[in-house]
């Protein structure tokens, strides 16, 4: 398996983690935006799911920034953000037992679908 599609597999994985992190933080705590500006600060700096969420944002874009370096944008993005899409979507069923509609579920199976068509050679 070439490097660079370990890097998009890692960036991938990397972002959508998280963005579940993310979650999963202001689930347990909402940022306390209507406080203030410090409360809001603070709200963000003490919540640790939070903050595990946004330097995972840091990591995938390095391993993205490495990806761009041999794959092309054109496919590259398209992979970054639908398969971030299937994975946060299948946690967030499974996990934070949200709800999707048969409308979303087709809209999901399409992008699936687009991802097979975008890597046909």
């Amino acid at each position: 398996m070439n490097i660079s599609v370990i890097f998009l597999i890692l960036a991938i994985v990397i972002n959508a983690t998280g963005n579940i992190l993310m979650k999963a933080g202001v689930m347990a705590e909402p940022v306390k935006l209507s406080d203030g500006i410090i409360p809001f600060v603070l709200s963000y700096l003490t919540n640790f799911k939070l903050m595990i969420g946004i330097i995972c944002f840091g990591i995938a874009l390095v391993f993205y920034t490495k990806v761009l370096e041999r794959i092309n944008l054109s496919i590259a993005y398209p992979m970054m953000t639908s398969c971030g899409l299937i994975i946060v979507t299948l946690w967030s069923l499974f996990v934070f037992h949200e709800k999707l509609s048969a409308v979303q579920f087709g809209g999901l199976f399409m992008i699936i679908g687009g991802i097979w068509l975008l890597n046909m050679h």
